[in-house]
C-alpha cells in the first residue's frame, strides 16, 4: 500500500484525550495513511495507550519512545524520519479531527500539485470556526503573500505539506524549546511555490489551557525568549529571502515576545508595568529599532500594550494618540 498521508503526533503525559485524537485517525475516511506517534518520556499510561493502538493496526501505527525529553520540536524530528508518505500533517494530542480532514487535504493537495495545503479549524473553547487563510492565498506565492504568511503564521497542525518540500530543505524543529513550530513554519515559507486552501473547518483545536499554563511556570520567562529570539533570527539569516523579508521577519519576534509577556503576566499574576522597561532592553538586543517597524506600529493602532511600549519607548505623542484611538 503505498501511503499518502503520514500523520505525526508528539505525546507527553495526555492520557486524559489520546484515546480521543485516536479514534478520530482510525475513523478517517483516507485509507492509504500512517500514524507515528512519539512518546516523550510520559509519566503517565499514554505510552501504554499508544502501544495498543500500534496492536491493533500494526501496519499503519508506529510508536517511537524517546530516550530523554526534547519537547515537541525533537518529538517531531524523530518522526520525520520514518515518513513515507507523499504529503506530512502534524496533530496534537490533545486535538481531533473530522473523519474525512485527510481526504479532503489529500485532494486538495493533488489537485494542482500543491505544496502547502490549509485549511479551517474548529476553536472548542471559542465555540467558532477559524479561518487564518482565506482563498485569496491560493495559488502560486508572491511576496505580497508570503508576507501575509508571516504576519499570519497560521498553525503547524491545519496544513498538509508536500514531504519533498520538507525533506529537501532540511529544515528541523528547534528541540526543548517552545514556538518550536513558528521556527519552522517560518523557514519552510522561504521555500514554498505553491499554496492550495481548503474553506472548511476540518481540525478541532481544544488548546488544552492548564498544559500550557503549567509550562509557562516551570520555565524561565526571559531564558526562552533569548534563546528563541537568538535561534530564530539565526535560521531566518541563513534563508535567502532574509533581506526582502526582514522587517516582517522581525515583527515575528516582536510578536513572541508580547504573546509570552501576556502569558507570564497572566500566569505569575505580575503588573505589565513592572516589566516594561526590561522586556524594551531584551528586545533591542535583538532588534535595536523595534518601534520603527513598520507592522509593529500597524498593530500597535489595536493592541494597548503595544502601544504603550511605543510611549514608553519611542515617540511619546505618537503612542499616546494610538492609545486614544483604541479607547474610541
Amino acid at each position: 500500500m503505498k501511503c499518502k498521508v503520514s500523520v505525526i503526533i508528539p505525546v507527553y503525559n495526555s492520557e486524559k484525550y489520546l484515546k480521543r485524537v485516536i479514534l478520530s485517525l482510525k475513523e478517517q475516511t483516507l485509507k492509504e495513511m500512517e500514524f507515528i506517534f512519539v512518546d516523550d518520556c510520559s509519566t503517565d499510561n499514554s505510552l501504554n495507550i499508544l502501544y495498543e493502538f500500534e496492536k491493533i493496526d500494526p501496519e499503519r501505527v508506529l510508536v517511537i519512545k524517546l530516550d530523554e525529553n526534547l519537547g515537541p520540536g525533537g518529538a517531531r524530528n524523530a518522526a520525520l524520519q520514518y515518513t513515507s508518505g507523499e504529503y506530512i500533517a502534524f496533530a496534537d494530542s490533545d486535538d481531533y479531527m473530522d473523519k474525512n480532514t485527510y481526504e479532503l487535504m489529500y485532494e486538495k493537495a493533488k489537485e494542482d500539485d500543491y505544496d502547502i495545503v490549509d485549511c479551517g479549524y474548529y476553536s472548542e473553547r471559542k465555540n467558532k470556526d477559524m479561518y487564518l487563510w482565506n482563498k485569496s492565498m491560493e495559488g502560486e506565492v508572491t511576496l505580497e503573500k508570503r508576507v501575509m504568511m508571516f504576519i499570519t503564521c497560521g498553525f503547524l497542525w491545519s496544513k498538509l505539506y508536500k514531504s519533498d518540500v520538507i525533506r529537501n530543505s532540511g529544515i528541523q524543529f528547534i528541540e526543548r524549546l517552545q514556538y518550536e513550530d513558528v521556527d519552522f513554519l517560518n523557514r519552510l515559507y522561504c521555500r514554498i511555490h505553491k499554496v492550495g486552501i481548503l474553506d472548511k473547518p476540518l481540525y478541532h483545536y481544544c488548546n488544552n489551557e492548564d498544559s500550557f499554563t503549567n509550562k509557562g511556570k516551570r520555565n524561565g520567562f526571559f531564558k526562552i525568549n533569548d534563546i528563541f529570539s537568538s535561534k530564530y533570527l539565526d535560521n531566518m539569516r541563513r534563508e535567502n529571502k532574509f533581506e526582502i523579508l526582514r522587517p516582517v521577519i522581525e515583527n515575528v519576534v516582536l510578536g513572541i515576545w508580547f504573546d509570552m509577556f501576556k502569558t507570564y503576566v497572566a500566569v505569575e499574576n505580575k503588573n505589565m508595568d513592572d516589566f516594561l522597561k526590561i522586556i524594551d532592553k531584551e528586545i533591542k538586543k535583538y532588534i535595536p529599532d523595534y518601534g520603527h517597524n513598520l507592522f509593529f506600529e500597524e498593530q500597535a493602532k489595536k493592541d494597548k500594550v503595544k502601544a504603550a511600549f511605543l510611549m514608553n519607548c519611542y515617540d511619546r505623542n505618537k503612542a499616546k494618540r494610538l492609545i486614544d484611538a483604541i479607547s474610541v
